[in-house]
This record gives structure tokens, C-alpha cells and sequence, in this order.
């Protein structure tokens, strides 16, 4: 990794939209007002002892979404964070219809959109300090239907976008992605699917990585950014294999 961490935070927050932004674009992200930038579960948590059942037969709720998270200790070295704030509502559009899953994705709303959602930060805790600390978002979805759907999406826009495409929303500067390619996947869940996209700002590169991993009606998105130079982040496949395993239990 190179050591330009604060041009990198500069440079990425121009293509971190609004969904992924929030809960904090690489190892310390901060928002505007200089707090942890953070997300809130779509429904309420589970309260204090509940233990709702994590199986069901169709999709899950938020409390059992939540249960079912990765949790601290899940996975060696990592550290979980429920997420807490503002739920992320990004408006982000591309001119290229076909190119837009990636954006809905981005936008915290993949197609088909989820009817609950929970957010999770994890973090190496024992690379504390470094400038590369490996920092990963999690996003579960529950989708009573089209839970299947949502990657063959993906894939067929990889084939399509292969040569990049621009956003707008909102008040956002359009953001322009030169790249998208696939990457290879974990092997985790009933199918998995990985994805970087090489976002540009301010003329610098920002690469953006993503795992989507579908189990039954579950749908897992993980997110990593580089923020401190231009290589490909790392997303530990061991994160996709244990949180699919968990979902199962």
C-alpha cells in the first residue's frame, strides 16, 4: 500500500455514494462532520435477551437478520460493529440502464430491493493503527422474492459495463467509474459473485471492491475501498464463509 491516506480519503469520498459512504469508505472513514460515518439496521433490533430463531422458511426479519450477522469472534482477528445512524437513502443514476445494478448496489437498494436490511462493520482488529487496516462493510438483505435474481443481474452488467460509465444524483458531481471487472469469488453460500469497480477522482483511482453471496433467500453484499493508494483491496473470503455457514446454522 502506498502512504497517501489523507489525498485517499479526499479522493474517495467523491466516489463513495451516499449508501456505502455512510458506513464509513475504508479504515477510519470519517463523514462530514467528523464523526464515525454509520448506518442504521431497516427495522429495529432485537431487544435486550431476545433470541429470535435465525432460520425460517421464507425471508428473514431484521431481529433475525441481525441475529444471524457476523458477530465479533465469528471470524478470527475480526471485530463486528452493528452500525448506527441514518438509514442510507442514495439517488445515484447512470445514463447506462444497463449498468445499473452496480448503482443500485451503491445506493444501498439492490434489484430487487430487500424488505429488511442490516449493516455491519468489520474490522482486523489486530491491524489497529495501520493505514491499511482492513475494514469491510456488510450488508445483509432479506428478499421474500427475487432473492435470485440479483446476481445474474450483476454479472450480465460486468459483460456490459466492462468499459466503464458515470453517475449523478442529487446534489453528488457526476462520478465516473473506468473500469468494472470480475474477480474471483469466494466459495460461500447456494452462489457468490465478485466485483471490482476502478471509481476515478479528482483524477486519482479509487478502487472498489465487492463479494455479493446469495443464501436461500438472503442476499450478502461485502464492500471494501483502498484509501490509501490504488491497489485492489482485499475481502477475506473467510468473512463470506463463515457468515454463509451462520445463515445455515
Amino acid at each position: 500500500m502506498k502512504p497517501r491516506l489523507l489525498r485517499r480519503r479526499t479522493a474517495a469520498a467523491g466516489v463513495c455514494l451516499v449508501a456505502l459512504a455512510a458506513a464509513g469508505c475504508g479504515a477510519g472513514a470519517k463523514g462530514a462532520d467528523g464523526a464515525e460515518g454509520a448506518v442504521r439496521d431497516s427495522a429495529a433490533a432485537a431487544g435486550a435477551g431476545s433470541t429470535p430463531r435465525v432460520k425460517a422458511s421464507g425471508a428473514l426479519s431484521s431481529d433475525q437478520l441481525a441475529t444471524a450477522a457476523l458477530a465479533t469472534g465469528d471470524v478470527k482477528d475480526f471485530a463486528a460493529e452493528p452500525l448506527e445512524g441514518g438509514t442510507p437513502t442514495g439517488s445515484s443514476r447512470t445514463s447506462k440502464p444497463e449498468c445499473m445494478p452496480f448503482v443500485s448496489v451503491i445506493n444501498g437498494t439492490p434489484d430487487p430491493a430487500p424488505s429488511a436490511t442490516v449493516y455491519r462493520r468489520l474490522v482486523n482488529a489486530t491491524e489497529d493503527g495501520r493505514a491499511d487496516q482492513t475494514v469491510v462493510t456488510e450488508v445483509l438483505g432479506a428478499h421474500p422474492s427475487g432473492a435470485t435474481d440479483v446476481l445474474p443481474k450483476l454479472r450480465k452488467a460486468i459483460a456490459a459495463c466492462a468499459g466503464g460509465f458515470k453517475t449523478k444524483g442529487g446534489d453528488l458531481e457526476p462520478s465516473y467509474f473506468s473500469a468494472v471487472k470480475e474477480l474471483p469469488a469466494p466459495k460461500a453460500g447456494d452462489e457468490a459473485l465478485a466485483y471490482e469497480l476502478m471509481g476515478v477522482a479528482q483524477g486519482d483511482p479509487v478502487p472498489m471492491v465487492f463479494q455479493v453471496v446469495r443464501s436461500g433467500t438472503t442476499v450478502v453484499t461485502y464492500y471494501a475501498v483502498d484509501v490509501t493508494g490504488d491497489d485492489t483491496p482485499r475481502i477475506p473470503d473467510e468473512l463470506a464463509v463463515a457468515q454463509a455457514a451462520k445463515l445455515k446454522s
